[in-house]
């Protein structure tokens, strides 16, 4: 009989086998996987954070596995214990999806485990359900085209004038030399956006200082520079000095990067946990909050004074010229209309309007790196534009000025909504849409039980990419109605960065004829791009952006010729943490007087 210690140790090793075994990944019936992830409790996750220590690009390393596995669908195993996430690089599914099979799939739980610590409850990641209906009811009124055109226009147009001043400097100074762009970009967006969110008596910019600390720049500023000026070659770069800007914005932008600490933690919650728990964390929310509480007052008081003048909003709006006026405005009604004690400063308002800040300032942002990264490779679409937005505004030209927001808004540019839809398909500011099965279902004719997490990758084929064969084929068979409304990309050019693929009847003109160009009509169903989402859960502000990219790319193309960076500048490696954001942003600026 076997010593009672050896019959432990005989259970207990075969307790720990079965359990080991337990907890290898188990792939989903016939979707294809990396056949070594199953045999590692940590499925592929080491696997991309090997990918993220080189290149911090998540974003190409999803759309690897689908190419590795030949296939519009494949499955990874990112979380011990975890079921697998589901990848889908078909535009057809993605959209079919999003439109038309919102009973199937909702809100992923894994974008609220990864963005829970930045934004809270913000509607952004909530499941549709009562919670997410009511965050929303909160800020409905800001996206009207009445409040963003008349009146939000206004505001991203002076703030605007503060970025073209900033590179107005840096261009003379830099005499045709690059320049790191990135924080320029970031800044000025961050301004526009809080100019929307508190209005234009918003006191904060993070541009402002550093105009001013440029107006106070000296030789020594440039370390070596000056003395080797006549022998330093263009491609030099120059380092601009910044001066820092006011701390609740900083604490805004740094709790932004803490995406970056969090993005590829074994246990994201986890990490979120201990986060939130330092000083530091609580030191920026709580100068965040300071900030949005302060905004907030000024709106209530102006409609306090409102109240005790009896004045009717419809008759005297002055006061609502921002989106915390409109949203203070409506939580007074409702409460009105509920029988209640109105609470301006609820958890909800206070993480809604916080949304609005983070989603508009990265978003914009990334997008307009993007932007000029690829308008300064391709100098003839470059070209182009500007002669576009010239002819579309020639009176400016003829009174030597800049466009006004109206003219800007109002004027049709058919190359303009092209250069812009154009940037967006290639730049895949937001390049997965997150889905999770609530019942159980069927992609691409395999089993999807519920619960499984799947993510639809907006840059892979049929979109950036050469489309599938194997999507090819099966769409020539079953494709809804619908989704055929919509033709694929020449695959032969569907990598190149290209706006004329907007314009209807762009393949019967000559690549030669610039004037035959500026005819045509923009098509926004040309193709295949999905950059702000699609149905219910598709991205709230969609016109908020589209009227801030409108008047931040004019502006930019009217006064700048943005020139081509040498090769080691111009790399399109992305890292991904709230966005896709291009690793490098240069830009090299030849100043255009009218």
């Amino acid at each position: 009989m076997l010593p009672l210690m050896v019959i432990v140790a005989i259970g207990l090793a075969l307790f720990l086998y079965v359990g080991y075994r337990w907890a290898l990944p188990k792939p989903l019936p016939g979707i294809p996987y990396n056949v070594e992830a199953t045999k590692n409790l940590l499925g592929d996750a080491p696997a991309l954070r090997r990918e993220a220590s080189k290149t911090g690009d998540l974003v190409a390393w999803f759309l690897k596995q689908n190419q590795k596995a030949g296939s519009p669908i494949s499955q990874i195993f990112l979380q011990p214990l975890g079921g697998p996430y589901v990848l889908v690089s078909d535009w057809r599914t993605a959209r079919d999806v999003m439109l038309h099979r919102t009973r199937e799939f909702d809100r992923s739980s894994l974008m609220y485990t990864y963005f829970e610590g930045l934004l809270g409850r913000q509607h952004f990641i909530l499941k549709t359900g009562p919670e997410w209906k009511l965050h929303r009811r909160v800020v409905d009124d800001t996206m009207s085209p009445a409040f963003l055109n008349k009146m939000a226009s206004h505001t991203i147009y002076a703030r605007s004038l503060d970025w073209v001043e900033l590179w107005d400097n840096k261009a003379r100074l830099a005499s045709g030399r690059p320049f790191k762009a990135n924080h320029d970009i970031h800044y000025a967006v961050l301004d526009t956006v809080l100019g929307f969110s508190f209005g234009s008596q918003f006191p904060r910019s993070a541009t402002k200082p550093q105009i001013q600390r440029l107006a106070r720049i000296t030789p020594e500023d440039f370390g070596h520079l000056p003395a080797t000026l006549a022998n330093t070659k263009s491609n030099t770069v120059i380092n601009f000095p910044e001066d820092p800007i006011d701390e609740g914005l900083r604490s805004m932008l740094e709790l932004l990067e803490t995406l970056e600490e969090v993005k590829t933690a074994p246990s994201v919650a986890l990490k979120w946990w201990f986060v939130k728990k330092t000083s530091t964390y609580q030191y920026r929310t709580r100068m965040k909050d300071e900030c949005i509480r302060a905004e907030i007052k000024k709106s209530v008081d102006a409609r306090n004074i409102q109240d005790q003048n009896s004045i009717e909003v419809d008759e005297n709006p002055s006061w609502m010229r921002c989106a915390v006026a409109i949203i203070v405005d409506r939580e007074a009604r409702n409460a009105k209309r509920e029988g209640r004690a109105p609470d301006f400063f609820s958890k909800v308002v206070m993480e809604e309007i916080w949304g609005f800040i983070v989603a508009g300032s990265d978003t914009m942002s990334t997008t307009l790196s993007w932007g000029v990264k690829f308008l300064a490779d391709n100098p003839r679409a470059q070209d182009r534009l500007r002669k576009a937005l010239q002819t579309a505004h020639s009176k400016a030209i003829a009174e030597t000025r800049l466009p006004s927001v109206e003219e800007i808004i109002q004027t049709p540019v058919p190359y303009l909504d092209a250069a812009m839809e154009e940037i967006l398909r290639c730049g895949g500011t937001i390049p997965i849409g997150d889905r999770e099965a609530i019942v159980d279902t069927v992609l691409l004719g395999h089993h999807i039980p519920k619960g499984t997490k799947v993510r639809f990758l907006h840059n892979g084929p049929g979109i950036r990419r050469p489309e599938l064969e194997v999507n090819e084929k099966k769409y020539e068979k079953d494709s809804n109605e619908t989704e055929k409304a919509i033709p694929g990309w020449d695959s032969e050019d569907v990598d190149l960065f290209k706006p004329e693929r907007w314009l209807s009847g762009s393949k019967s003109v000559s690549d030669d004829d610039d004037t035959e160009w500026a005819n045509l009509a923009f098509d926004p169903q040309a193709g295949p791009s999905i950059p702000f989402g699609l149905g219910i859960r598709g991205c709230f502000g969609r016109r908020l952006a589209y009227v801030e990219f409108r008047i931040l790319l004019t502006m930019v193309i009217w006064n700048f010729e943005l020139l081509r960076c040498p090769d080691e500048l111009s790399s399109y490696a992305g890292q991904l943490a709230f966005v896709h954001k291009p690793r490098n942003c240069f830009v090299r600026l030849r100043k255009i007087n009218y």
